[in-house]
């Protein structure tokens, strides 16, 4: 129905590889990869990648922030250029939405507590330990920054939070409790936790050359490589992006999201949640291209390349960007949706960078950047406690 539609009025990207929408734009054009070797900085002393985000966010340097943990910082970074784009002066603090989503929070701030902690060493505590440890420090951070005093809300839901996040905000949007809704995912995982957590279970990328790491679709990669960063999108109804002569980058089709029922230790080998998910967002409609979440993990890249052909066969192209930016986590569902939206813009589709396709002769990849016009796509994410989610978006 006309103006009931949920469109996107602009967006804001900080991830390794993309500290803007323009650099990010000429990354993904390139196919260069962000990410870095850092030697003998893995489990056991095994050489490992990460995807580092080395910008110096001038642009909330304000000394009140100072204490704010880095994936509030990388988050309000995010917004500001996600606003901006959207050319809101002024938001009404109360009918404004604020929806976040992080798969891990502030852990990066949190090693360094706990460990004070374990020493008993209450005087070097830092007074800021709460807001480090503390999920909603994400979507709350935003709300001061933007002087925001409606809905707030951090989605815990793992790497699928930022369509989770998205989810959410258009329940409220479509039911007109709020105009505008500020949406995505950020985390600053690259800590020390996290490395042992994940390397113990086998799931990340080591010891292997810098090039082979963490590469989508490719069995030698041996997992996925850890990154930081944040995506945020706005999101409004039509009739309000049209009310003030908005320029519109994406209309949000369907949603689709579940979960694997198999608690915190196992998933769903199969994928035929996630498929469920492909289904409902696709129905008779058939996208440009799939922005997977495949991210050099074997399970994980062949759900998606199973899915793929079930549902879409040889005719529809394939591609993934986290051989570029690495695992974001909770904005890794959004930094895809962001690649897709500049490709629809910019008329190009994203290239899957070091990917050779070796592994999955038949599944129809992109290994290098496309210029052709894009109508629409599909992203789809899951993750750590069986999150499922799979996204439609199509040019206005």
């Amino acid at each position: 129905m006309k103006g009931k539609k949920i469109v996107i009025t602009g967006y804001g990207i900080k991830v390794p590889g993309g500290y803007n929408v323009d650099h990010f734009s000429d990354t993904l054009l390139t196919g260069t990869s962000a990410l870095d070797l850092f030697v003998g900085e893995g489990t056991e002393g095994k050489n490992i990648a990460f995807g580092v985000v080395y910008d110096r966010l001038e642009e909330i340097k304000d000394k009140k922030y100072r204490r704010y943990p880095r994936i509030s910082l990388l988050a309000m970074s995010a917004a500001k250029e996600a606003i901006q784009m959207a050319g809101h002066r002024e938001l009404d603090r109360y009918r404004t939405g604020i929806f976040l989503g992080t798969a891990l929070g502030g852990t990066l701030g949190y090693d360094k507590v706990v460990v004070l902690a374990n020493q008993n060493n209450f005087k070097d505590i830092p007074v800021s330990g709460c807001g480090i440890v503390h999920y909603h420090s994400l979507a709350s951070s935003i709300a001061e920054l933007l002087g925001i005093n409606g809905v707030t809300r951090t989605v815990a839901t793992g790497c699928a939070a930022s369509i989770d996040a998205i989810q959410d905000a258009m329940m409220y949007l479509s039911a007109g409790e709020l105009d505008v809704c500020i949406v995505g995912g950020a985390d600053a995982p690259i800590s020390k936790t996290v490395i042992y957590a994940f390397g113990k279970i086998r799931c990340l990328s080591q010891d292997k050359e810098l090039h082979m790491m963490g590469v989508p679709f490719s069995k030698k990669s041996g997992g996925f490589v850890i990154a930081e960063g944040a995506s945020v999108l706005v999101l409004e109804r039509e009739s309000s992006a049209l009310k003030r002569d908005a320029k519109i980058f994406g209309v949000i089709n369907e949603v689709s999201t579940s979960n694997d029922g198999q608690g915190i230790f196992f998933s769903d080998s199969e994928g035929k949640h996630l498929l469920h998910d492909m289904e409902q967002v696709t129905k008779n409609r058939r996208p440009t291209y799939v922005n997977s979440q495949a991210l050099g993990m074997v399970e994980n890249d062949r759900i998606e390349a199973t899915n793929h052909m079930k549902l879409f066969g040889k005719d529809i192209p394939i591609t993934s960007i986290k051989s570029i930016t690495g695992h974001t986590f909770g904005a890794s569902a959004g930094a895809q949706i962001i690649s897709s939206l500049i490709g629809m813009e910019r008329n190009f589709i994203p290239g899957t960078v070091n990917a050779v396709g070796d592994d999955y002769p038949e599944l129809p990849i992109v290994y290098d950047t496309i210029q052709t016009g894009v109508d629409s796509f599909v992203v789809t994410s899951h993750g750590y406690g069986g999150n499922n989610a799979s996204i439609f978006i199509s040019k206005y």
